[in-house]
């Protein structure tokens, strides 16, 4: 997409380049108009989130008054290239050459098919790729909303799915820049543990829990999503504290994106039911415990506690005095 992106800006250098040649060859400037269309239709193609979406959207006073703005300033941008086109022409005593108006329009117009061949605005916004900030500003509105859009089908996996088939879709669909964005719409969505999704929380917890996603903080906070999924279910947790204890060893700088000590403790002190054996539950508890400590320790707030036998002595010597 990287690729696509630099070869569609590199192709709308021809856009401005034929009315550089229509100037500079002395055609009228009854052009600006011809070319001031095709960049008007460039824009439309290119950029769709400048334009009203919808036939309701177009009846607006808003919304043609945001178009004519664009308009005019493709106009203004029209002239001052011909102008620029027509000054070079006139230092170089060029005059008016014997040239076809149709060339220096078609090569302008040449950039709008080859340039929507590469790029699709609206699917590249759904990967968090954008041709610049002002794109991007555009498309922030609806990212949320985009991304929501996009977890619907990881939503719609049956339980029975196979392990393989569920972690290649989570995997695929998560391979995008607005990770995180599709992320915590994953955990808001999976938010209630009576939900079952037993197989995409499995592969949520194992692909949020990879080293190569949390050593680069390519995902902020993906060890508490991978938490949050997890929580309400004793076999999740169980192999997501394994794979944390590690990251937390590995990887201490990004202990932010980890639970809260707080938080791990609490869950510790209060599991769920759960048919898992007395042991096996209390060697989770502990693990949590453990992890917490870890946290602490990598975030540098790790408190110095006091010794449960205080508080007994100094009432002893209380009584003493």
């Amino acid at each position: 997409m990287l690729t696509r992106m630099r070869l569609v800006k590199g192709i709308a250098a021809l856009l401005y380049v034929g009315p550089l040649i229509a100037g500079l060859c002395g055609f009228g400037w009854s052009m600006v108009f011809s070319f001031t269309a095709i960049f008007v239709v460039w824009l439309m193609v290119l950029r769709p989130e400048q334009w009203p979406a919808t036939p309701v959207e177009w009846l607006s006073a808003q919304a043609w008054l945001a178009a004519l703005a664009q308009v005019l300033s493709q106009l203004l941008l029209v002239g001052v290239l011909f102008g620029i086109g027509r000054g070079l022409g006139g230092l170089a005593d060029i005059g008016t050459v014997d040239l076809d108006p149709l060339l220096p329009l078609s090569v302008s117009f040449l950039a709008i098919p080859l340039c929507r061949m590469l790029w699709d605005a609206r699917e590249a916004a759904s990967q968090g790729y954008f041709l610049d900030d002002e794109a991007e500003a555009a498309h922030s509105d609806n990212a949320a909303g985009v991304a929501a859009t996009a977890i619907i089908p990881l939503l719609n996996l049956p339980d029975t799915a196979p392990d393989a088939t569920v972690a290649a879709a989570v995997a695929d669909a998560l391979d995008v820049p607005a990770a995180d964005l599709r992320l915590n719409a994953l955990t808001a969505a999976l938010a209630n543990p009576s939900r079952s999704h037993e197989a995409l929380r499995r592969a949520l917890v194992f692909w949020a829990t990879e080293p190569e996603i949390v050593a680069p903080g390519q995902v902020s906070e993906s060890m508490a999503k991978a938490f949050d999924i997890a929580n309400g279910n004793l076999d999740l947790l169980r192999l997501y504290l394994p794979r944390a204890m590690a990251l937390i060893s590995a990887f201490p700088t990004r202990a932010t994106d980890f639970p809260q000590p707080q938080r791990l403790r609490e869950v510790a002190e209060n599991l769920p039911e759960s048919d898992l054996p007395a042991h096996l539950q209390a060697d989770l508890g502990d693990g949590l415990r453990a992890l917490a400590r870890s946290v602490e320790a990598a975030l540098g707030t790790q408190a110095v506690s006091t010794p449960p036998e205080a508080p007994l002595r100094a009432k002893a010597a209380a009584r003493t005095a």
